[in-house]
């Protein structure tokens, strides 16, 4: 049941949307794509990201020093033609802006919601806590990945951020903001490396750059 008058909805909806339009130059430099037209209270935009994934092998020599047998060290390269993954961003502004956004991550072919488990990671970088990761795998009443990061739904209605409502920043946080905070947190600042041991086994190792 909506708490919100739809009219009133509606019209915030489309001051969203026009938010987007006036900043599209950043958004097409950013890589984020509006997708179709939008229809109330849906809005989906493709993240895609640009830059390079990283690529490291074990070395046993480097330069003109070879290591001792049973030692290693890596070596990494820019592969410019590969990056992570991009994705769908549906956010849904039923009862906007009483509540946040609501954000699911999803395929941009399919439009299935995308696996945890095969999904990019996110991060946010404060002083006092430096970096740490925002994209977590199971919200308590939603059961799917979840975005944890302020001016998302799923955040402010999360059990353990019930001192945080998103009513003290809804006048502060507008959706384009919302938007740019996505892209920072799950495009702009992680870092994907592919890692291939000594064993053969190739792993994806996620780390993030401290920007203020």
């Amino acid at each position: 049941m909506a708490q919100v008058d739809p009219a009133v909805t509606r019209r915030k909806f489309e001051n969203a949307l026009g938010q987007l339009a006036a900043q599209r130059p950043i958004l097409d430099a950013r890589g984020i794509f509006l997708v179709g037209t939008p229809t109330y209270p849906s809005i989906e935009l493709v993240f895609v990201p640009r830059r390079p994934l990283q690529f490291a092998v074990p070395i046993t020599q480097s330069g003109s020093i070879f290591l001792p047998p049973g030692t290693s060290a890596i070596g990494t390269a820019g592969l410019p033609n590969l990056a992570a993954r991009a994705f769908k961003a549906h956010f849904e502004l039923s009862d906007f802006d009483l509540r946040a956004p609501s954000l699911q991550f999803r395929d941009p072919w399919t439009d299935e919601l995308l696996d945890y488990n095969t999904m990019f990671r996110a991060f946010e970088y404060e002083k006092h806590r430096q970096v740490h990761l925002v994209l977590l795998g199971d919200h308590p009443t939603e059961r799917r990945p979840f975005l944890c990061l302020r001016g998302i739904r799923e955040y402010h209605e999360h059990p353990q951020h019930s001192g945080d409502d998103w009513l003290q920043y809804r006048n502060d946080i507008s959706f384009f903001s919302i938007v740019m905070s996505v892209w920072r947190a799950c495009i702009d600042l992680p870092q994907p490396t592919l890692i291939q041991q000594s064993t053969g086994v190739v792993q994806v190792q996620w780390s993030a750059e401290e920007k203020s």
